[in-house]
């Protein structure tokens, strides 16, 4: 209970941040908070039959599993025999039953983590996946950076923030989506160097303002406390509060006004220099495989971008131009009618604002019928410099990426989901502090690492899960600290670089033969 104690206390103490006051224990909000995330995979362990928290459900439904307090880091096994080891078909039966798949997996520096898994450096989280270097996390996920943030999906940076969709930067909001580098936000999305803000879209450096209008700031002050005042009694009531989506699905939708910002004229594609991002690839390939793959990484798209999230293209409603969309969490409950580019919405937060009398009138009760004429949506976001980001949602300082969703301080990147702090990544889930690795997901710190999931300080390994600090290794589950190892048997360095250059070999006539292969980290415990 000490987590969750501390979790309470700390709850409560964000809440008289974000709303002045107090609104009862953290618990019982608990199904409200977690209705932004995806849905948890639970499975039970096959060694204790005990519920565990899985962060991915790609893992087949037929596989072993089990709990990271149930694992022995200790255990030897014994190294694989020639006949063993003399093709990829004769190590996966060899290593078929050492393979569990791990749910609750916490590693680094990490205390006071319950009912989570992929958690990693970090303090007081609960019910929780995918956090890093974080303290003080509740019933969310993907999150980086963070401190004091409940019920959210997704973000970096973020401190003090409830029930809010992508932060990065953020500080003191409720249900802020997408809005970078913001403090003391409400209902309001796209917004970019904002202060003090309450039911806004796609503002660009403007304070103190409801439904875009800019108000002054005792008169914004007065309405806000009013709109607070409101919030809390509801959520002390209820236990939960509309999301933003869910007032704008009540709005009405007339696009008279906002094709007036921003005329009917689709934009001219920019494409781009893919040849750049083509070279990285072919680069990455032949460190990985010994040889490189023919440069095109569109010919290897669909198995690329298996088991990770990658943008499609949908048409604005405004312009017909192309917007990168996809099934990210945060993006993907977007409303298809609303969704606009990112140019479209940078003119519409400068022109489209609500009337002085609604903002005064606004409430809960009828801030759908206040707000239809300025709720627009895009999940494209450029912040700081960014350079041929091509078909991407999310840039922040990332250079010479393609298909990709939130590249933050990344470059030569191509069919990931979240790379930060990354370069040479393709085909990638949420990797962070990486480089040159392929069809890797939820991981920290690979180098030249492929088929890696649930990774911590990995370098050169290949069709592992669960693993940490490992050197050179192959078919790992479960383990810490091995160098030259298969199956988790340590081995002669010699005669490990010769499997291994086997296995690269087997991958890259797959890869050039049919573009695809179908072994993955997901499916090595039933084949």
């Amino acid at each position: 209970m000490e987590t969750y104690e501390e979790l309470n206390k700390q709850w409560k103490s964000t809440c008289k941040i974000v709303f002045g006051r107090e609104v009862g224990e953290l618990a019982k909000y608990r199904d409200w908070l977690a209705n932004l995330n995806d849905k948890r995979f639970v499975r039970k362990s096959s060694i204790s039959g005990i519920e565990t928290v899985f962060t991915s459900a790609e893992f087949p439904a037929d596989a072993r599993f089990t709990s990271m307090d149930e694992l022995d880091f200790n255990k030897k096994f014994e190294p694989l025999s020639i006949d063993e080891t003399k093709d990829v078909d004769s190590i996966l039966e060899a290593v078929n039953e050492r393979l569990y798949y791990c749910g609750n997996i916490i590693l680094g520096n990490s205390r006071f983590v319950e009912k989570s898994s992929n958690v990693t450096d970090s303090f007081y989280v609960y019910d929780s996946v995918k956090v890093d270097a974080s303290k003080n996390i509740a019933y969310s996920q993907y999150l980086r950076l963070c401190e004091n943030v409940f019920g959210t999906n997704e973000g970096g940076e973020g401190k003090f923030c409830i029930h809010c969709s992508i932060l990065f930067k953020n500080t003191r909001c409720f249900e802020l989506w997408n809005s970078p580098v913001c403090s003391d936000a409400y209902y309001s999305y796209g917004l970019e160097n904002c202060n003090e803000a309450f039911f806004s879209f796609n503002a660009v450096g403007k304070n103190y303002i409801i439904g875009n209008l800019a108000l002054p700031k005792e008169k914004y002050l007065s309405i806000k406390r009013k709109l607070l005042e409101e919030l809390t009694e509801r959520l002390e009531k209820e236990k939960a509060l509309p999301s933003l989506m869910d007032i704008v699905a009540k709005s009405g939708l007339d696009y008279s006004e906002a094709m007036k910002c921003v005329g009917n004229a689709s934009k001219e594609e920019q494409l781009g220099n893919k040849t750049a991002i083509d070279g990285s690839f072919a680069k990455t390939s032949a460190i990985l495989f010994g040889k490189s793959l023919e440069k095109d990484e569109e010919q290897y798209a669909d198995w690329l971008s298996r088991h990770v999230i990658v943008p499609n293209s949908v048409p604005s409603p405004l312009s017909k131009s192309k917007v990168p969309m996809s099934k990210w969490p945060g993006l993907a409950q977007l409303p298809l009618d609303r969704v606009v580019t990112y140019d479209e919405a940078l003119k519409l937060g400068k022109t489209l604002c609500i009337t002085e009398n609604d903002a005064e009138t606004i409430d809960l009760a009828n801030v759908h019928e206040k707000i239809g004429g300025v709720a627009y949506f895009t999940p494209e976001h450029l912040v700081g410099e960014n350079r041929n980001l091509i078909d991407c949602q999310w840039g922040s300082n990332a250079t010479n990426c393609y298909r990709s969703v939130i590249c933050v301080y990344s470059k030569d990147c191509g069919f990931c989901s979240w790379p930060r702090s990354s370069q040479y990544c393709f085909g990638c889930g949420i990797v962070f502090d990486s480089e040159f690795s392929m069809k890797c997901y939820d991981s920290v710190k690979l180098a030249r690492c492929f088929e890696v999931d649930g990774g911590r300080g990995c370098t050169d390994t290949y069709f592992s899960h669960n693993v940490e600090g490992l050197q050179n290794c192959l078919f790992c589950f479960n383990t810490k600290s091995k160098r030259y190892a298969i199956g988790n048997s340590e081995i002669e360095k010699d005669r490990y670089l010769g499997i291994k250059k086997m296995v690269q070999e087997w991958i890259y006539e797959k890869l050039m033969k049919k573009k695809d292969l179908e072994l993955s980290i997901y499916s090595l415990s039933n084949k």
